[in-house]
C-alpha cells in the first residue's frame, strides 16, 4: 500500500475532508484531492505538512513489515 493510499484511508476513516486539509496546509483543494486519489505524487514536504496539519505522527504510515 502506498503512502497516498494509507493517508487516504486514514482521512476517510477519521472523517477528515480535503477542504480541511487544504485550509490547514495552504495547498489547493485540487492538489489535495489528486494526492489522496493517487493521481499526483505526494512530495515529502507536502506529506509532512499534512501530518502536522492533522496532528499525527508520520511514522504511523510506515510499512512495518519492510523494517524487518
Amino acid at each position: 500500500m502506498t503512502i497516498a493510499e494509507k493517508l487516504n484511508e486514514y482521512v476517510n476513516k477519521n472523517g477528515i475532508n480535503q477542504i480541511y486539509i487544504a485550509k490547514k496546509t495552504g495547498l489547493t483543494e485540487d492538489t489535495v484531492l489528486q494526492m489522496l486519489n493517487g493521481n499526483r505524487r505526494i512530495l515529502a514536504d507536502e506529506f509532512l505538512m499534512i501530518c502536522v496539519a492533522l496532528n499525527i505522527d508520520p511514522n504511523i504510515f510506515r510499512n512495518k513489515s519492510a523494517l524487518k
